[in-house]
């Protein structure tokens, strides 16, 4: 199976829950894009501290979200924004979620692009919370 976690920019959110999600259920292939990501961009500073002490493993660098990303098992956004942008953007979009819709829950995950460390913080607390949802759901099917 392959989940890509995806984000605007794939330096904060998308790469914090890959590495999260990697921690927590590594049988699963995860990845993470970002609909506008310049590839090769640096993961945000506060996101690589985070994993740093977290013990997480996180991609090196950005990546933009292209076509060939739609044939992933499961695509799970940040926020209802980056759902629309892709189901406009590709056909065969029955497969992607936002994060928060697929463990039933409601709301999106707020970008901390630009904060400070306590934003991050709680970001990482939410998607923590969230993966551990998405664990739960995996694991019972």
């Amino acid at each position: 199976m392959k989940i890509i976690f995806v984000c605007t920019g794939n330096t904060c959110r998308s790469p914090l829950a890959e590495g999260i999600a990697k921690y927590k259920i590594p049988n699963i292939h995860f990845e993470s894009r970002g609909i506008f990501a310049t590839d090769g961009q640096p993961i945000s500073k506060y996101s690589q501290q985070i994993a740093k002490e977290e013990q997480l493993t996180l991609p090196n660098y950005s990546q933009l979200f292209t076509e060939q990303d739609v044939t992933a098992d499961l695509i799970l956004t940040m926020s209802t924004s980056h759902k629309r942008a892709l189901q406009q953007m590709y056909n065969n979009t029955e497969n992607v979620f936002t994060i928060n819709e697929y463990v039933d829950d409601y709301g999106d995950v707020s970008d901390p692009f630009g904060g400070s460390i306590v934003d991050y913080r709680e970001i990482y607390n939410e998607l923590n919370s969230l993966i551990d949802r998405l664990k739960n759901k995996i694991l019972k099917q």
